[in-house]
């Protein structure tokens, strides 16, 4: 069945402008291209003038070049949205669609849930979450997009050259994510000569001078005026900040990208992680990254399950008093099987710590003190979760965000460092409560007893006591 009709139908437009001037420029590019690659700023219908192209690729006969289309993005969210792009394209213009369905396409024995548009020629589009490796054995057009947060892009480029052996043709559009991202990597390629295909950067001022502000305007049934595109644009820019050279102006940033990629993040994600209902009883890691004003005061319980830490709730606190903090740190104590329980210790957290260890006892509370080296170590161990695929998280935008918000940056003597890009609701305090709790968890629980020694059986045996099997935990941070 077709998405239902959205508000807005692109035959509403003035005759003539379906499309802005750059968006038909892309499309005119890839006729006359078998790899276009699209670096672009954000939010400016890229994806959307692709959409129509897929829909007129896959509708047309084979006699008039009509092919199979595959879409590859890092998300679930954005493969659905394009489906029902190619499906309102296809309403439009009238073109028959068979039907939409799901599909699932095995990946080294995982599933992986993908969307498909039939059409009558016998050709589909086909979206897909992630890069199954079964990708290999297709032909047609390939769109590849965010492909900067793409997981194991690299590897996807080499599957996507096979696509050209058989007179297929490859888009791959994205933002930038760091100058040492195989997207950026690429175009350098294709720019020295290096590598053939063509390259079509949209910046923000590119999409503004093809009326991208007043397109916005008429869609969402607002008035345009000089004086509003001025204040409009100052707004856009000011709400990047310093991001601004990379999301709207398409400079790659010097550092290396995201420190978690979206693509595994996305995987992660989970509609019962952060439900407390959904608690088995099982052993729990606690991280609590301590703040007052600014930042969130934030803790977060994973249980593990047959090695999988799957977080069970999120206590997050803007400008809470300390005792209110105590308060909800004692209650997760206490509703948890908590084998161990890491805190920032840096800063105003010394007292917090030494207040937790004396209610909780040293053997479950551990203070951290967030070094260069310590944050690094434990935002590593947080990383290889994520890409082995053994931490679920709650699928809540603000928790991806958070994630995603922190960047890998070379260091001075060339090692890596982290940084947060400004871009979470706090300083990226989701994140690190994750990392102390799988900092935690790195040290298995051991669970041993202590039995005393027989009355008159060797020496030292006046502090036996009464021989109750006693829950620990070994081993430090």
């Amino acid at each position: 069945m077709i998405a239902a009709k959205p508000e807005f139908d692109p035959l509403e437009l003035p005759k003539g402008r379906m499309f802005l001037g750059y968006q038909t420029k892309a499309q005119r590019l890839f006729n006359t291209t078998s790899l276009l690659l699209i670096p672009k700023s954000r939010q400016v219908g890229i994806t959307w003038a692709f959409a129509f192209t897929a829909m007129k690729t896959a509708a047309a006969s084979k006699q008039a070049g009509g092919m199979d289309v595959y879409y590859i993005s890092y998300s679930k969210e954005m493969t659905r949205g394009f489906i029902d792009d190619v499906a309102m394209w296809a309403r439009a213009i009238n073109d028959v669609v068979v039907q939409i369905d799901e599909v699932v396409f095995d990946d080294d024995g995982k599933d992986i849930q993908a969307f498909r548009i039939r059409f009558a020629s016998g050709k589909s589009v086909t979206a897909l979450p992630s890069v199954p490796r079964s990708i290999r054995s297709k032909k047609g057009l390939l769109i590849i997009d965010e492909a900067a947060f793409v997981k194991d892009l690299k590897e996807l480029i080499k599957a996507a050259m096979a696509f050209l052996v058989w007179g297929g043709k490859v888009v791959i559009i994205s933002t930038h994510d760091g100058v040492d991202n195989p997207f950026n990597l690429l175009i350098e390629d294709i720019k020295a000569g290096r590598r053939k295909g063509k390259v079509f950067k949209i910046t923000f001022q590119d999409a503004l001078n093809d009326d991208l502000y007043e397109r916005i305007m008429l869609v969402t049934r607002k008035k345009a005026s000089p004086a509003g595109k001025l204040a409009w644009v100052k707004d856009m820019y000011d709400y990047y900040g310093e991001d601004a050279d990379e999301e709207l102006d398409v400079k790659p940033s010097a550092g290396s990208g995201s420190w978690i990629s979206p693509a595994d993040i996305a995987a992660a994600c989970h509609d019962e992680a952060g439900e407390p209902r959904f608690y088995a009883g099982g052993l729990c890691y606690v991280g609590r990254d301590i703040a007052r004003r600014n930042d969130l005061a934030t803790i977060s319980p994973f249980e593990d399950v047959d090695g999988v830490l799957w977080q069970r709730e999120e206590v997050a606190m803007k400008n809470a008093r300390f005792s209110e903090q105590a308060a909800e740190f004692d209650r997760i104590m206490r509703d948890y099987n908590v084998v161990r329980a890491a805190l920032d210790q840096t800063g105003m957290g010394e007292a917090v710590v030494e207040a937790a260890q004396d209610k909780h006892g040293e053997h479950l509370v551990e203070g951290v003190l967030f070094t260069p080296t310590m944050r690094l170590n434990i935002a590593t161990l947080l990383k290889k979760r994520f890409e082995d695929g053994t931490i679920r998280i709650p699928n809540d935008d603000k928790v991806k965000a958070d994630f995603r918000s922190i960047k890998k940056i070379s260091g001075g003597n060339g090692a890596p460092r982290i940084a947060e890009d400004g871009s979470s609701d706090g300083h990226a305090d989701r994140f690190w409560a994750a990392a102390l709790a799988v900092g935690a968890a790195e040290n298995p629980y051991q669970k041993y007893e202590y039995k005393p020694v027989p009355s008159g059986a060797g020496r030292g045996d006046e502090g036996s006591g009464g021989g109750r099997g006693v829950r620990g935990h070994q081993g430090a941070l």
